[in-house]
């Protein structure tokens, strides 16, 4: 039986997907809080159904059915708080990744400053840009006036100015904004952010308020030389939330049941990869990608900044803004065999048709995880066109979405990993498998203790600790004895080769000392090499080495580029 460790024992978390409904279950086992189910179940707030309700119900009753706890009464409504710690639970939280992406129109003073800022911020959050307005735009009054109409935006975000700053310009934009909205009927008025010099929140709340509903948040751009858009990415996702609530059928009876507000399961996901930012050596950031059905999120911390945004493309329903931006060439170069380019292309848009539907044959298999890794170097290439990466030595990767948890191997996942990230230095691979991080991140804002403990348990696997090595030797020469002692005593010995790759056996669970006798000029991100061991934990796939080179250099020519991916994939599951 659980022990009462606080006010609040059992937690219920759901996730609302573009596809699943997920029911998660966290209670207190020995004194510490551990993930205990969770039960899956389609997303019903789509059509046939058009309500968020039976998905739930019917998530809750696998979960039930896994932990023979009984969660709901005879009414299917859920028990909460819980009975004696026998039925039910002590609290609920509630994440949101479903739904059509908002239409975002930003407006800011500077283009490439405050505009720039509103562009970022809305970019954290699934909208669209669907138009963008600044102080020396081009078109005339009545053509930006038009093409706001035009666009029939949900949200208007408005920042610019420093604090104190250029408050003549942003009252004079505020007036026009409202001159357009009020030529739209109140009912489809979009919602306003505004984000901009805080001197003038009063005066731009008091003028928009008259035509519609307002949301005052930080000033993104304090300083000309400062961003920060933490609390005004909440607030939009707040925003956002409410959006959704307001116009899914079943949401609003969820939330009623709520301990907290809902959030969005992208922000939920960054309060996590913040925390974790602060608790590693501020030398390494933290990174997590989540590949999603609908949208790519991606998370990046250090000690001292965090990065954060949401990308319009996935593994399904955001399928085909993916390849709207890609080449049938940019999936085929990962395959392992030769496939013709009409039905790598017609599986791929097959499934922008079915996003739901799973790979069958090996083929489309291959195909998958082709794109997934595609789309991790997309996200990959956004993270560093936002110039916030210090570099790509990470402590650890978390990675999650069902293309790299589910479908794949644990083998072909840390290869699509270390293909589409391509880490330095020495890295831990871990996998959200059970998607439960955003839920901790739901957690976190009322209950600290426990996204920590979860974190600290084995409900997240270890796929891998990722030792990269860079050398200038020539291929094929080796460069490195590495010889490792796990905790049982046992040791074990590899010889790593340039452009190779090496794996040592280290259970999941299990640590060990890494001894390394360098046989060329190598260099290992930060790591001082000497005789000193450096201590490294095991995962699904053991220890792996990677002398492959950083960027990743692969042949022109199919058949050496498919005969290296058959070499690395044999090298390393040997």
């Amino acid at each position: 039986m659980a022990t009462l460790l606080t006010e609040v024992n059992s937690v219920l978390g759901i996730e609302i997907g573009t596809i699943n409904t997920r029911a998660v279950l966290f209670d207190v086992v020995e004194e510490s809080y551990q993930f205990i189910a969770a039960g899956i179940a389609p997303t019903t707030c789509g059509e046939p159904q058009f309500d968020a309700m039976p998905g739930v119900i019917s998530a809750i009753q696998k979960l039930q059915d896994i932990t023979g706890r009984f969660l709901l009464d005879l009414n299917q409504k859920l028990i909460i708080p819980s009975h004696g710690g026998v039925e039910g639970v002590d609290k609920l939280l509630l994440t949101l990744s479903y739904g059509p992406d908002l239409d975002v129109a930003t407006f800011g003073l500077l283009n490439d400053i405050s505009l720039e800022a509103a562009n970022r911020l809305a970019r954290t959050a699934p909208v669209r840009i669907v138009d963008c307005f600044g102080i020396n735009d081009r078109r005339s009054f009545q053509h930006q006036m038009d093409a706001l109409l035009k666009a029939r935006p949900n949200v208007l975000i408005f920042a610019g100015g420093s604090d104190r700053g250029a408050t003549k310009s942003i009252m004079r934009m505020a007036q026009w904004i409202a001159s357009a909205l009020q030529i739209i009927p109140a009912e489809d008025r979009p919602k306003f952010l505004y984000c901009g010099n805080r001197s003038m929140s009063r005066r731009v709340k008091e003028l928009m308020e008259k035509v519609t509903s307002v949301q005052i948040t930080n000033n993104i751009r304090p300083e000309i030389e400062t961003e920060d858009l933490n609390q005004a990415s909440l607030d939009l996702s707040q925003l956002i939330v409410k959006e959704k609530i307001d116009n899914t059928n079943g949401l609003e009876r969820i939330a009623t049941y709520c301990s907290d507000k809902p959030m969005l399961t992208g922000n939920a996901m960054q309060r996590v990869v913040r925390f974790l930012g602060k608790q590693y050596d501020p030398a390494h950031g933290v990174l997590s990608i989540d590949l999603g059905s609908a949208h790519t999120t991606v998370a990046y911390a250090t000690s001292t900044k965090s990065s954060f945004f949401s990308l319009p493309i996935g593994s399904g329903f955001g399928l085909e803004n993916a390849l709207k931006q890609s080449r049938i060439a940019d999936f085929e170069k990962w395959l392992p065999e030769v496939l013709p380019e009409s039905q790598v292309a017609t599986y791929l848009w097959q499934k922008t048709l079915f996003p739901a539907s799973l790979p069958v044959t090996q083929d489309d298999l291959n195909i998958e995880l082709a794109l997934a890794h595609h789309l991790i170097i997309m996200a990959m290439r956004e993270l560093e066109n936002r110039q916030e990466l210090r570099s790509r030595n990470f402590e650890p990767i978390l990675v999650g979405g069902s293309a790299l948890t589910h479908t794949a191997t644990p083998w072909q996942t840390l290869m699509a990993l270390l293909n589409g990230i391509q880490p330095v230095g020495i890295t831990p691979l871990v996998m959200d498998k059970h998607g439960i991080l955003s839920l901790l991140g739901a957690a976190g804002r009322t209950n600290s203790l426990m996204p920590v403990q979860v974190l600290e348990s084995t409900a997240f696997i270890n796929l891998a600790t990722v030792v990269t090595v860079h050398s200038k030797a020539r291929p094929g020469t080796a460069i490195l004895n590495a010889r490792l002692q796990t905790q049982s005593g046992k040791v074990v010995e590899t010889t790593l080769e340039q452009g190779n790759m090496a794996r040592l056996p280290l259970a999941f669970g299990e640590s060990g000392l890494l001894f390394l006798d360098p046989l060329k000029k190598i260099m290992i991100a930060d790591i001082e090499i000497g005789k000193e061991p450096i201590r490294v934990k095991g995962g699904v796939c053991g220890l792996v080495f990677d002398a492959r080179g950083r960027p990743l250099l692969l042949p022109a020519d199919g058949e050496l580029r498919r005969n290296l991916f058959w070499k690395w994939s044999n090298q390393i599951t040997e």
